[in-house]
């Protein structure tokens, strides 16, 4: 009997899997004039903080890092122009108002939209990079207000990104 129970619950898995939208082909984003000016590859070329993260693999991103974003709404981020292999794992992305979502498993990264036109990206992260809470630097909860933190709790992190023109 519990074998049976078993199986029983394996193929109700599968089957729920296999139903899921797992193996079907994404659809394209909507037509707006926010999503026909970000689609595109964008190099960082200024930052009030570096390097900064990009959740949730990408820990020290510098000037000359690369986000593409595609029509399917998959975004993949480079650590610089000349790497081959995205730094993030499978992230989908949205607008929503004004914020930039990035979406990876079950968690968002919003960046707020400072700017956006056809050549020109600014937007604002307040996330503070992991590897400023690493190390030897964090002994006592006071040295979480380092300065680096505090200035990223203040600001928040500004990039700016130029869009890439005739890229392939």
């Amino acid at each position: 009997m519990k074998k049976t129970t078993f199986y029983i619950s394996f193929i109700v898995f599968i089957l729920t899997f296999l139903s899921c939208n797992y193996f079907k082909k994404p659809e394209k984003l909507p037509k707006t004039e926010q999503y026909e000016k970000l689609i595109g590859k964008w190099k960082v070329t200024h930052s009030n903080f570096l390097p900064f993260e990009h959740p949730s693999f990408c820990e020290k991103m510098e000037l000359n890092s690369i986000f593409e974003f595609d029509e399917y709404g998959i975004l993949r981020v480079y650590e610089n122009e000349k790497t081959k292999l995205n730094c993030n794992d499978y992230q989908k992305f949205w607008i929503d108002g004004n914020e930039l979502i990035a979406f990876e498993y079950d968690v968002g990264f919003p960046y707020e939209i400072l700017k956006l036109t056809s050549d020109s990206l600014i937007i604002k992260s307040e996330i503070v990079p992991a590897y400023l809470f690493k190390g030897e630097n964090i002994k006592t909860v006071k040295d979480l207000e380092g300065d680096d933190i505090k200035f990223i709790r203040e600001n928040g992190i500004i990039i700016t990104l130029k869009k890439q023109k005739n890229v392939g």
